[in-house]
């Protein structure tokens, strides 16, 4: 179920899984394996989102995000 919806998310960015590989430094292969794991980390979702411009975020069940994420989130010191 986690595949369906992130190749969903992938498909409705106008994105495809051959652009986005190389995004996370895999081949289109590597990328498909962790699709069909669902291997993904906060991390990678939050990569994600950035790849798509979009955002990750914790919503509460008015519609009001509460808490949003992004890649500075993910940077290293």
């Amino acid at each position: 179920m986690i595949k369906d919806k992130i190749k969903a998310f992938i498909n409705l960015s106008g994105k495809s899984q051959v652009s986005i590989a190389p995004e996370f430094g895999m081949s289109k292969e590597s990328f498909n394996n962790k699709l069909r794991g669902a291997r993904f980390s906060i991390s990678d979702l939050i990569k994600l989102a950035d790849i798509t411009d979009t955002q990750i975020a914790f919503i509460d069940k008015a519609g009001k995000p509460l808490i949003t994420f992004d890649v500075e989130d993910i940077k290293k010191d």
